[in-house]
This record gives C-alpha cells, structure tokens and sequence, in this order.
C-alpha cells in the first residue's frame, strides 16, 4: 500500500536561547482575535502571493544556525511574524499568524523550513488534486440507442436550424433524433442513377445556415437534401459529373455573410474538390427557367463542368487539387483560420496535405472571386498513414490519429516533426475530436479504448475500456457535441457508433465551484475524538484523514484492498486502530501510519461484501453477507492472516444480516433484510430476544388474516363499486410492496442515556431502513414503541444520534439531511404506537447523491453532522443546518461556540432600527403619499363642516399608522417604581419577625467579659525585663564552622573595602615618607584626593555618616542583633576612616 502523508514533518526541535519564553508566546497568542476572519478568496491567499524569490529568502533565513532541528533555526508564533514581515511585503501580521497556526499542527509551538516547505508543497498538491478533479469529465452510464439501422453508420451530426440530430447509415437510412436523443422518425434516401442494392451512402454533411444536408453516394453523385419541411425529405440537388467517387464532405459558412459557403470533399482518386457560394443563402444554384407550360423540375441537376460558366451556374466556382496520388482521400476540412483545406489518407507518404488558398488583399472583383486556386501545398509523411484528424483553431494545432497508435500533434506551418505525441493506444486510433472548451483532445481506438488527454500538458488524464459493446472488429464513428443549447447550457453529449448501433456518453453537469474529498464516492466517515480528526474512505480504497477543527488533510493512504472495493470503516474501542472491509471479503487492521496489523479472512477465501465491523471488547464482529454473525476474538489477533472463530449462538435469522449495534454489559443487536432484529448476549453468544413486529414473516400473516376476514365479509355484504375496487387493489398493492422491500434494517443504534428507561418501558434502541421509516423499540420487553416516515419516498433512510440523545439526524439517497429533537420522544411506554414525528430542528440538502453515512460528533460546544456520500464529498454541518465547511475546500474553517439565541436578538435589534430610520427619513423628506385614485373618496366631514374638521395625523396617514405599529411592537421599558413593603426592608420598624437573606441565622446575646488590662510600655519596665534576660553567647563562639566572608557579604562590597584598604596603606605610606607636620596637613591632603577621586569621595560620605549616627539602643528582637552583627564590618571600615581623620 502506498503512503502519502500530507502533514509536515514532524521534527524534534529543542527550545531557542532568546529573551522570549514559550509563555511569552503563548500569552501572545492568547492576545489574537477568536472570532472567525472573513473567507480569504483562493487568488488572495497568503500562499498563493508567495514567489520563487521569496521562497529563496525565507530558505536563507532558517537556514542560520539555531536550536531546531539540524541544528537549524526555529521560531515562535511572534519570531515567525515578525520575521515575515521583515523579509516579505506579502500580508498582515494576522495572515502570517494564520499561516503558523496552519504549518504547526501537532501544535508542537515552533515553525522550521521542513515544516514550512512541507507545507507549501501540501498546498500545491492539493491544488493540482482539485484542478485535476474539475478537469477530469465525469461521464454518465453508457447508454444504447434505439437504431433503425441495418448497415454501418456513416456519420451522426447535430442540426442547429432544428435541434436535432442526424445519422445516415451505408443502406441509405436516416434517423432523425429529438433533443433527448430519442428517434422521431426514419426513412430510406435513394438514387436514380442505380439500383438500390448497389448504392451506398459514404458520407454526408449539413449545411448548417440553409438548413440542408449534403449526401454523398458511390454512384459518383452528391445529393443537396432540404431538411426544412418536417414531413417530406425532398431532394433539392443533384452534383454529378464527377470523374470518382466522392468518400467524405465538410461544409464551412461565413457567419458574417451567409451567402459565402464552400462544400469541399475528397474522392477515392486522390483529389480534393471545392464548390465556392456566392449565394447560398439565396440558392445554391441557380435554376434556369422551366420551358412554357411545364412545371419546374423539384430536383436539380448540376454538372461539375457547367459550374463556373456566366450563362449557367455562374454564382460558383469549382476547383481541384491532386493531394494524395490516387490514394483515398479518408477526410477533408476547410480552416477558415488558416484559408486552406487539410486532407489525410492511410498513406507513409502525402499522408496529410495543407492545400494553402490564395490570401484575399483589398478589394474582391469578379474575376478574383471566381478564380479560387491552391496556390501551394505543404505535405506531411507520417508513418503508416492518417486515419482521420482535427484541427483547433485557438490552439493552431492539428491533430492526427495515426495508424501506428500513436496522436501527433502538429503545428500547420512545420512539416518536419510533430509538436507532441501522444502514446497509450495498443491499437490503430480511428477517431480524435478537440473539446474546445475544456482544452482536451478525445481519442479512440480500434479495440474499443477512449482516452482524453491534455493538450497542453500532453498527457492522458482519463482511459475508459470495458463499457463498450463486445465482439468482432466493428467500424466506429466519434461526434462529441459540445455545443450550447438555447438555455445557455453545455450539451456536452458523445456518440459513439459500433456498425450500426449507437451509443450515448453523456458527461455529468458539473459545478466548476464543487469541492470533492475522493475521487471516488465516499462509502463512509468516521470521527477519531483522540486526535480529534475525520477518516474517510471511498470506493477505490483511498483513506485519507482530515483534521476536524480546520478541515486541512493530514494523511492518506492509497489502495487499501488493492482493486476491492471498500465497503465500510470502524475503529476499535481505543481509537488507536481501524477496521477496512471490502467486497473481496476481508478486514484489514491499520494504525495511523498506514502500517496493516492483520488481515481478517471473513469470506473464506472467497468474495464477500462486508456491510459493518464492529468492535466489541474482548471480539470483532463482522456482518453483510450471510445470515449468521462472523466473530474474531481479540486474543486470536496475533497473525498476520487471521481465522474467524464460530458464533455459538448459529443461525437465528432468515436473511441476510445487514447491520448490528451494540450496548453495554452484553448486548449486541443484528437486523436483516427482512426487518427482523435480534438480540444477543455476548457472554454466551445466545439469542436472548426476537423484535419481529415489523418483519416480512409476521407482516404476510396479518395480511393474509386480514384478506380472509375480507373475503367473508365480501361474501355477506353487497358488492363494492369498480372504483371502490381498483383503488383497494391499488391500496393492496401498495402495502404488499411496502412490506416486499421496505422492511429491511439498514442501521441500528442504542440509546445509551435511556438505558434505565428501558426498563419502565421507554424506548433504547432506534432502526432505520427502507421507505423512509425511523422505529423506536424496547428491548427489554420487546415492544415496538413509535414509529415514523421520516423521508418521504425514500429508499433507504440512515441515521445518527448525539451523546447526550438529545438530536437524532437522518439522510436518504437525495442527499437531504433532517434534525430531529428526539429528547422527549418515546421516553415512556404506551398502549398504542406512536405514529406521531418528534419535532423537526432543521433540514437542508448537503449533497447532491445518496448519503452513505452519518456521524454525529461534540466540539466546542457544537452538536456536528458529518456526511459522506455519493457525490465524492465529507461535509460537516451543525444541528441548525450551517455549513461547518466541506473537507478537501481551499480554505480552512474554524469551529467556534455558536448561540442562535443571540444573532436572532441581534438581527431583531437591527431591524427594529433600520425601520425607525427609515421612518425618520420619511418624515424629514416630507414625502407625499400618492393613493389610487379608484379607491380614494373623501370624509363627507371635510365637505359638509370643513371648517371644525381636522384630520387626525396618526389615524388616517401611513406614516402615523407605521409609527404606531412600530411603538406598539417595540419592547416595553422598566419604568422606574416604587419599592414595594418588603418585610426584610421594615422589620425593625414594624415589629415583624425577620426576614430576608439572613432571617434563618440563629443569634444569641453576646456574653459579659471582663475589660482587657492595657499593657505598660514604659522605658525603664522594658529596661529592667531585659536585665533579667540571660546573656547572649558571642556569635564566634557558637559558630562551628567559620562561614567565608565571599558568601556572606556580596562582591561589590568585598571590592568596595579592598580598594580602601589600598587606599589607607598608600596615604599612610606617603605620610611617612614626607614626615608631615601634623593630622590637619594629612587632612588636607586627603580632600584633595578624595576630589580627584569619585569612588574615593563616595567612601569617606560613608564613613561620616556611620561616625554621625548615633550609637543604637538595645533592641529588644532577635532580628536587629542580626543586622547589627551582619554590619560589624562596615561600622570596622568607618572606624578605619575615623582614625584617618
């Protein structure tokens, strides 16, 4: 299996020698806005604006020595925005921000250039993934068309005048398609010239502006047929004349002038002929007056040697070229782009030939115009001849299928080599057709392959083999209608003919703005809450995991079953391990890794489809295919290939079991096709009870019971009206039908907070299956509690419940989603079924196909739905119906606290104020309000008495009447009050009992105590207790170790004495030596040094202020005998200074 991990590197990195701290940088990040940032669009994206440049710089800037991995440089949230703001010009601080938080997902705190380059190539991955996935078509299944045919089918080509699509076959028959492509009619076309069994049809072609098409006959004819009248296909002209038999046609029309047209084909002689329109839109030919008398001719003959003349067809020119040299010409095209006309044979040699016209300068004459020649030609040899081509005119690029397997891509004007060569056919290629549209070629084969292939990066981006009809060598034709209809909408459709069979390939609408997860449809999801992420699956086997706060993927692994197709997804009580199983009947056991533990042989060897794993804690049981449970007991996981082990309980169910749900201690639930449940213990592995309300067996007794009590009632009544009867037989039907394919169980899941409810009779246990139906049962007593359609005209319906089963979600094949508060539904048992619905939160459509599976998850106080489905997605909403986002989209979401409560208030607020503006602007404006006419009539009051009349503002004019409605519905304010007799407020007053917050307190009557004596602080009391005290020992004395003065005092100080020390034995020496007169000369001299000096100066203001101070008292605490003796040394260094002086 191979690995792809999409996350970045995960590296030891150590912590970075700088002044901040990772608590510094997390309260820096703390300080970042929580509310989520407007969408970024994907052209503005952060990554997108980097280039090569600075992609190089940042490179150069963590690649400086530093603490991280490799010894390279790591950075903080803060370091890295503020380095990227110093390197780049590229964005804010909060995209730089944002783009760590996106880099740093293991939230390990610090970003290096693995992770960040790792990153970067994620990002384009996943970008080359999404463009991949728009460009690749998706097709539609094959389709066989209802053919009239009995030979070859020539050609099929679409009508624009019409609508409608055309096909000619060898014999001579036309089929006429509406625009659902469904035959209107068919008829047969035939000839004079021959008998109709020796004359076949080789091509035709529809002259779109004039609303006609060209047949080709191998009676040397071409035949101009009028498609305008719906009832008859008259024959309009006849082309004779020709020296051999024309093989294919091509029509091209100046869409400026309509009258300007040229029918070009080639011949099994080796030409290329050219009929020019001066007047197509007028006549193709002209008509020579019918002789006196006679009626005019329907069909007209026109001779290729009188075309040219002025006295017959003298509006068209006709010409020839030799391009192949008696080699069949096998297709012909006019490129108006180019003015040439291109023609291929099956030839090594002339096998395709550009005749180049003569380029049209200034103004036309007449002879110009009907003197149209090839001036030159410019040949092209390629190996084994050509058997067909297509030219783009928006890429100038012709494209050859080649008899040697291989498309060639050419550029008109370089004869020498192919631009391009396209290889992967394993057969000759017979058809190649541009899809203009989407830049990608469609090329077909002769054994049946179709690829379509990138033009530009000339590679093969999609093969279809296998779907096309089986059998002999067939002769195909390729037309791939592109087009828009009249609604402005790709029909995008391909047929396909094999012989005389049709087929249609229509390609799915797609969404240029669809996001998609797979490749594949997506057959299940679940949530890891470990490492809180999202594991998919699709059919193909691809899992990839995805982080659930951001939607970014973190991992995938490819091919899990090899070519199996993947079923099912589980994991193991743990959430360390999951289960895959597959059609080939097996379960596979991986890690996060992608590393495969064990394989668990479920089928026997033999192909088997697994429908669900469940992990149980001491087994693994496995369901899907057979009536009986297949269990592995957890002890017996130790090989590689591991056997399942037998379920002792046997056989208990009729059908197939399709899926299981279990609760704790031991009881496991399995529901069949045929909408039987049974429960099981799991110690013994016994049934332990039957839930059969609702199956086949029991629901063809009752309706077997009821038709024979109708029977004898039908025989003692009158009989019932034909309508009566038909819609009983309808209502029978119905009901039979219902219980024939709607009774099958397709998830069962326990409620596990009703567990002490079940016993009083309420619901545990909820199924789901066909035709919509949701049921709530009673295990314990084996009763059907409610019951409910939950999807209308639904085949199979799924669903899921939260933790707390408070909301219950369900989805049906359409891809809709409803909530349902199932909090107080079924929590009681009752004599009757519920029939009634719980209530209904919200419903939405989240895809566009069947939805596989559902999950309901917690996170950040959100109740989450993710959904996997058919339309290849993951998507995420919440309980209310918001789109969380789709997993694989550019851009990354953010999962935060949501209370619709408050944004509904809000909106309200919002609305109430923009309706009171818009009324204060109506009465500034002083607008006037214009009332029909019709329905106005004036108060009888104002005419009769107009001068006591008045009109009263607020009831007879919109804006009084709009102005009360608003004061009315406007929120009420407190008006300030009076506080109302409270006893707790007038107790004391009133001679009430007290209340209050503290009436329950119980308080007693404080008791007398005697007065405290006020203590003596006199001096000569403190003086005498401190006589008595016994004397201290000296502080040397008690020490036992002597303590070095270095720890004791600190180093400033131990320098600050040494350096005074110096000082004194250098003044005392030089008083020496100079036998001063006395201490006053020694003074002053002293002054003069302590000037020079600072740190001299400094030293003797503190000996002064130590020899000022007055002698201390004696302290009563222990802690100034401390400070006293810790400052013995300093009082020794004052004394020195003293005695200086």
């Amino acid at each position: 299996m191979s690995t792809t991990a999409t996350t970045p590197t995960v590296t030891t990195s150590g912590k970075l020698d700088t002044t901040k701290t990772p608590d510094i940088m997390k309260s820096s990040r703390s300080k970042t806005p929580e509310k989520e940032k407007k969408s970024i669009s994907i052209e503005n994206k952060l990554e997108n604006r980097l280039t090569m440049k600075d992609l190089s710089k940042l490179q150069k800037a963590f690649m400086t020595e530093g603490d991280g991995y490799d010894n390279k440089l790591a950075l903080y949230r803060d370091m890295f925005c503020e380095a990227l703001s110093i390197l780049l010009d590229k964005g804010t601080r909060e995209e730089y921000g944002e783009l760590f938080d996106k880099i740093d997902v293991a939230k390990e705190g610090t970003v290096d250039w693995d992770k960040f380059a790792s990153h970067m190539l994620l990002e384009f991955y996943e970008r080359d993934d999404r463009v991949k996935s728009t460009q690749v078509p998706q097709w539609k299944d094959l389709k066989m068309l209802q053919s009239p045919h009995k030979d070859i089918v020539q050609r099929v080509q679409y009508l624009k005048s019409s609508n409608r699509y055309v096909s000619i076959s060898k014999e001579g028959t036309v089929g006429i398609w509406g625009p659902d492509l469904k035959l209107s009619r068919s008829f047969r076309i035939a000839t004079d010239s021959c008998k109709a069994r020796d004359l076949w049809v080789t091509h035709f072609v529809a002259l779109q502006n004039i609303n006609k098409i060209a047949v080709a006959f191998t009676s040397k004819e071409i035949a101009i047929y009028d498609m305008g009248n719906k009832l008859e296909f008259n024959c309009q002209y006849k082309v004779q004349g020709m020296e051999f038999t024309p093989l294919c046609l091509d029509y091209w029309y100046n869409p400026k002038d309509a009258n300007e047209a040229i029918l070009c084909w080639g011949d099994v002689g080796g030409y290329v002929n050219c009929l020019f329109f001066n007047s197509a839109n007028i006549a193709l030919f002209e008509r020579p007056p019918a002789p006196a008398g006679e009626k005019q001719e329907p069909c007209l003959n026109v001779n290729l040697q009188d075309v040219g003349n002025e006295t017959s067809f003298k509006n068209e020119t006709y010409t020839r070229h030799e391009a192949h040299r008696k080699e069949w010409v096998r297709q012909v095209k006019y490129a108006h782009y180019l003015e040439c006309f291109i023609s291929c044979s099956t030839t090594s040699t002339n096998s395709m030939v550009i005749g180049w016209m003569e380029k049209k300068t200034g103004s036309v004459t007449k002879d110009q115009g009907t003197s149209k020649k090839i001036q030159r030609i410019s040949v092209f040899n390629i190996s084994q001849g050509v058997n067909t081509f297509d030219y783009n005119q928006h890429l100038n690029i012709i494209a050859t299928a080649g008899v040697n397997h291989h498309v060639c891509l050419w550029n008109p004007h370089i004869v020498s080599k192919p631009n391009g060569v396209l290889r992967g056919h394993m057969a000759s290629v017979i058809q190649v057709q541009f899809i203009k549209s989407r830049g990608q070629l469609i090329s077909f084969s002769k054994d049946k392959v179709l690829r379509i292939w990138d033009v530009q990066l000339q590679v093969c981006i999609q093969r279809l083999a296998g779907m096309f009809p089986k059998g002999p060598e067939v002769v195909s034709t390729l037309f791939f209608d592109e087009e828009k209809d009249r609604s402005g909408m790709e029909r995008n459709k391909m047929l396909i003919t094999f012989n005389y069979q049709i087929t249609l390939m229509e390609m799915k609408t797609e969404n240029r703005d669809k996001i998609m997860s797979h490749e594949k449809p997506v057959t299940a999801a679940i949530y890891n809450s470990v490492y809180n992420q999202v594991i998919s699956v699709c059919q193909a086997g691809t899992m990839i995991v995805w982080m659930i706060d951001t939607g970014q993927k973190v991992k995938q692994f490819n091919n899990t079953h090899a070519n199996a197709e993947v079923t099912c997804l589980a994991q193991d009580p743990t959430e360390t391990k999951l289960f895959t199983g597959s059609t080939d009947g097996t379960v596979k056991v991986w890690d996060f890794n992608g590393h495969c533990f064990h394989t668990l042989e479920c089928g026997g060897g033999q192909p088997a489809d697994i429908g669900q794993i469940l992990n149980l804690k001491r087994s693994v049981v496995v369901v899907g295919w057979t009536k009986h449970i297949t269990v592995f007991p957890t002890a017996s996981l130790k090989d590689f290939h591991v056997q399942p082990s037998e379920w002792k309980g046997g056989k208990e169910h009729s059908e197939d079991i399709l899926c299981c749900a279990f609760t704790g201690p031991n009881h496991l639930a399995t529901g069949s096709y045929d909408g039987e449940i049974v429960t099981w213990n799991t110690n013994s592995e016994h049934i332990s009870r039957r839930l059969s309300q609702r199956s086949r067996r029991l629901m063809l007794k009752s309706q077997k019971s009821f038709l024979q009590a109708r029977r004898e009632s039908a025989s003692t009544q009158r009989p019932k009206s034909k309508a009566s009867q038909k819609s009983g037989k309808s209502q029978n039907s119905g009901t039979e039908e219902t219980n024939e394919f709607g009774l099958a169980v397709a998830k069962l899941i326990f409620l596990e907070t009703r567990k002490a409810n079940s016993a009083g009779g309420g619901a545990n246990l909820i199924s789901g299956g066909g035709n919509g139906w949701i049921r709530f049962w009673n295990t314990n007593h084996t009763q059907l509690i409610g019951e409910f359609v939950a999807h209308q005209q639904s085949g199979s319906v799924l669903m899921a419940v939260d933790k707390k089963n408070h909301y219950m979600a369900t989805g049906d094949v359409d891809g809709l989603i409803k909530v349902w508060d199932i909090s107080e539904h079924c929590l009681h048992a009752t004599d009757d079924i519920v029939n009634t619905a719980p209530p209904m939160k919200c419903q939405f459509q989240a895809h566009s196909d069947m939805i596989n599976t559902l999950e309901m998850c917690e996170r950040n106080e959100r109740v989450l739905i993710i959904s996997a489905s058919s339309d290849c997605s993951v998507a995420m909403y919440d309980v209310l119906g918001n789109l969380i986002g789709v997993f694989g989209q550019e851009e990354h979401w953010k999962i935060e606290p949501y209370d619709p409560a408050e944004e509904q208030f809000q909106e309200s607020e919002s609305e109430q104020i923009s309706k009171m503006e818009e009324i204060e602007e109506m009465g500034e404006l002083e607008t006037v309000v214009i009332v029909e006419e019709d329905n106005w009539e004036p108060d009888e009051r104002a005419i009769t008495n107009p001068e006591e009349y008045r009109i009263n503002t607020w009831d007879n004019t919109f804006l009084g009447k709009n102005y009360q409605e608003l004061r009315v519905q406007k929120r009420e304010r407190k008006q300030p009050s009076t506080i109302p007799d409270l006893p707790y407020l007038h107790w004391e007053r009133t001679g009430h009992a007290p209340a209050g917050p503290y009436s329950s307190l119980d308080t007693q009557q404080i008791q007398d105590f005697d007065p405290p004596k006020k203590p003596n602080t006199s001096y000569t009391e403190s003086v005498s207790t401190a006589s008595n005290l016994p004397k201290l020992p000296n502080l040397v004395d008690t020490l036992k170790q002597p303590v070095p003065e270095k720890e004791i005092f600190p180093k400033y100080i131990l320098d600050f004495e040494a350096k005074m020390k110096d000082y004194h034995k250098r003044q005392l020496s030089q008083g020496n030596s100079s036998n001063a007169p006395g201490i006053l000369g020694l003074k002053g001299k002293l002054g003069a040094g302590m000037a020079k000096s600072s740190l001299q100066s400094i030293g003797l203001q503190l000996g002064k202020q130590v020899l000022n101070t007055p002698a201390p008292k004696p302290s009563k605490s222990v802690k100034s005998f401390k400070m006293k003796s810790i400052s013995r040394r300093t009082s020794v260094v004052s004394t020195e200074t003293s005695q200086a002086y």
